[in-house]
């Protein structure tokens, strides 16, 4: 359910951060005083929004790999057909050992 959280958040965190720049640049030109703040912020909230993308993207790398890793271990056309396996029984148990 919560696989790709980390990329959402960091993706919005980005977003959310180049809206904090552009305000910056706005502020900053009108020379008000909450232009440092804006800048701090959205500098963090870009780091943090690339460092969680970026996990995620690797993480969704080495998921991949796993699973391709997984699947060439099963040959499923060498497998054969159903029918073609045998059935193991036990010869030796008998009626007493079960009671």
């Amino acid at each position: 359910m919560l696989k790709k959280t980390k990329f959402f958040v960091g993706i919005t965190l980005l977003v959310q951060s180049v809206t904090f720049l552009t305000i910056f640049v706005i502020l900053w030109a009108k020379q008000k005083s909450l232009w440092r703040t804006f800048l701090i912020v959205g500098l963090a909230g870009g780091v943090a929004g690339t460092l969680l993308t970026y996990k995620a993207v690797k993480e969704d790398k080495q998921f991949k790999a796993m699973m391709a890793a997984v699947d060439n271990l099963c040959d499923y056309e060498d497998a054969g057909e159903v029918d073609d396996f045998e059935i193991m029984t036990d010869d030796s148990a008998t009626e007493e050992d079960f009671e």
